[in-house]
């Protein structure tokens, strides 16, 4: 009879150690599949920060070159402005080089555009070069065929090389949230897996605490402890990927949605539907940031994200699609002639003064509209190139104006 209770015992004691190691290895899986979300949601936001520091810096560097070219502004800053904003590019594009775990399509668009970029430094640093030299001489007749021909030469040379490269680059972003998008499936199934097991794990405990009556009170309370690590596991593991998913669609500084996410909402109309858009620019942003630096260039953008949001959030979908540009996708309910006072509404608000760090500040406003009819684009890329050509147009004008895109 000892020797009965005495096995009947050790059975208990095997079994609750042998129930312990079960349950210490399925929350080290549930914390492993946690770090793996940590780890993904991480990187997609350091590749997106990087790649669209670098698309923005290349579209300033752009709007640099473009003044130059319309002899906009003073040869001599416009040429130094260029040559601080190389490097920036270039260590933008270097930190995302370094990062591991990149999908294996994103690097080839990647290369693509470091080539593209490439290319464009060599074309503009050629001109910026022939500019001084030109500054400096005395041939002024040589000097003005050169400024002639200049605008010739950067819409055939320089502007492709410049938006190929912008294309390579924000098809870099989408392609890595897509990869971390299956990423992330892979390890929701992983989690599903280890959650049917940690069920698993708990009826089989549940049974042996029925059959094993005195030693019921000693497992539930170890069973509750281990719920609630398993409870608050799971919850770290939800925050976290609904944390990933924002990253994916939103855009850090402004909290508003991203051109991933303007390519996830109306790609799927461009067929069928007509409706109207717009983008606005800051003109001249670049100032800010030179004058005052990041930070405070980052709290003007954030506060008048954040006026965009409160005033006309109820009339269109309102998206940060690259540093200092924003797009607002009017609603069904909007007609025509409302959405044009509208876009002057948003103009106003975005050109009105702004204290950031007890500072005033207030820059104009570009901007493009489209009446978009269906079938007009194939692609959300196509049509946000249209409209970024009437923006430059805009801003090659002097800035401060609203121009329509023409149907064709």
């Amino acid at each position: 009879m000892a020797n009965k209770k005495t096995k009947t015992g050790l059975g208990y004691i095997f079994l609750a150690i042998g129930f312990a190691l079960v349950m210490a290895v399925n929350i080290f899986l549930v914390n492993w599949v946690y770090g793996r979300f940590t780890e993904t949601s991480d990187l997609m936001s350091t590749q997106s920060k990087a790649i669209n520091s670098a698309n923005g810096q290349l579209q300033t560097l752009n709007e640099q070159f473009t003044q130059l070219v319309t002899q906009i502004g003073v040869p001599r800053q416009h040429t130094g402005a260029i040559n601080g904003l190389f490097p920036a590019i270039q260590a933008s594009l270097n930190t995302f080089e370094s990062l591991e775990g990149h999908d294996e399509y994103a690097i080839r668009r990647f290369k693509h555009a470091r080539a593209y970029i490439d290319a464009y430094q060599q074309k503009v640093i050629e001109y910026c070069t022939q500019v001084l030299n030109y500054e400096d001489g005395d041939d002024e007749e040589a000097k003005a065929e050169f400024y002639s021909k200049l605008p010739d030469i950067y819409e055939q040379e320089i502007a492709p090389l410049q938006a190929s490269a912008s294309e390579m680059l924000v098809a870099t972003v989408g392609i890595s949230n897509v990869a971390a998008a299956k990423r992330t499936r892979a390890l929701n199934r992983n989690m599903n897996l280890v959650r049917l097991l940690m069920l698993g794990i708990l009826l089989i405990g549940e049974a042996a605490i029925i059959v094993a009556g005195r030693f019921r009170k000693r497992a539930t309370e170890e069973l509750s402890r281990k719920n609630a690590q398993f409870a608050d596991a799971s919850s770290k593991l939800m925050r976290s990927r609904e944390k990933m998913e924002d990253f994916a669609v939103t855009s850090i500084l402004t909290g508003l949605k991203n051109r991933y996410a303007l390519e996830q909402d109306i790609g799927g109309r461009l067929a069928e539907e007509q409706f109207n858009i717009a983008v606005f620019d800051m003109d001249n942003f670049r100032s800010i940031n030179d004058t005052y630096g990041y930070d405070f260039g980052d709290e003007y953008l954030s506060q008048v994200a954040e006026r965009l949001k409160s005033e006309f959030d109820q009339f269109a979908d309102i998206y940060n699609i690259t540093g200092n540009e924003f797009c607002f996708v009017f609603k069904r309910t909007v007609s025509d002639t409302q959405a044009i006072r509208l876009v002057d509404s948003i103009a106003a608000v975005m050109s009105s003064p702004y204290t950031i760090f007890n500072l005033t500040v207030q820059l104009s406003v570009s901007a493009s509209t489209y009446h978009y009819l269906a079938g007009d684009c194939l692609n959300v890329n196509s049509l946000l190139v249209k409209m970024d050509n009437v923006l430059r147009n805009a801003k090659r004008a002097g800035g401060g104006q609203i121009l329509q895109v023409v149907n064709i």
